[in-house]
């Protein structure tokens, strides 16, 4: 082929591509991507940065229990005239308040405002409270004081405050530490980072609570 005929070759080449592009440009292509135009709500369960109805579960059973540890912790800061009781209400309503931030969080970042389905994420369905092929979920109410009692503990003035104050808030802390066993294990790193803030702190504050009731009492 003459040098003449190369060149005329090259010049068409490159014209029939350019033709082409305009085509090309117009197509999109998603390499590896779902389609979520015909599933709406795939895009939220995105956005909700993988956690599973296990984690959203603790989450909508932990924030009430936590609410009830500030109310709690509030009356103490209202009615004790103990120091080391006040401090140790302070603290946990610091430590717990962030907490619940952070659950309401998750809730609002999941489908449908955090609804459970009444299926796990390994197939297994929720019924009756059972979980995980017969495993059963942790009671909402486990370690929470009733109304009856929220409102005689109201009444009380130190010492007595004190002392019954510590017996619900360990008994309290206690039942968190069932619930949390929830979500140890959980595949989402932020429900795992918060279960092993929530055990380190309430198995301090137990202890902490233990040694002072033990002082009250055999004072």
């Amino acid at each position: 082929m003459t040098t003449h005929s190369r060149t005329k070759t090259a010049v068409l080449l490159v014209a029939t591509l350019a033709m082409g592009l305009p085509s090309l440009s117009a197509c999109t292509i998603n390499i590896g991507m779902s389609d979520t135009s015909s599933n709406p709500q795939a895009s939220d369960e995105i956005s909700a940065s993988n956690f599973s109805q296990r984690d959203l579960m603790f989450a909508q059973m932990m924030i009430p229990h936590h609410e009830q540890a500030l109310e709690m912790s509030a009356v103490a800061l209202e009615n004790s005239a103990n120091e080391t009781i006040r401090a140790l209400a302070q603290q946990i309503y610091d430590g717990q308040g962030p907490e619940i931030e952070v659950m309401q969080g998750w809730l609002k970042m999941a489908p449908s405002g955090g609804g459970m389905s009444h299926e796990m994420p390994d197939g297994t369905m929720m019924d009756n409270g059972l979980v995980d092929g017969g495993m059963m979920a942790p009671n909402a109410m486990a370690g929470m004081a009733s109304e009856a009692t929220m409102a005689e503990l109201a009444t009380l003035t130190s010492p007595q405050f004190d002392i019954v104050f510590l017996q619900l808030m360990i008994e309290h802390h206690e039942g968190a530490l069932q619930m949390v066993m929830m979500i140890e294990n959980s595949a989402n790193d932020e429900a795992q980072a918060l279960a092993r803030e929530v055990i380190a702190a309430q198995t301090a504050e137990i202890e902490e609570m233990r040694l002072v009731l033990v002082g009250l009492t055999s004072a």
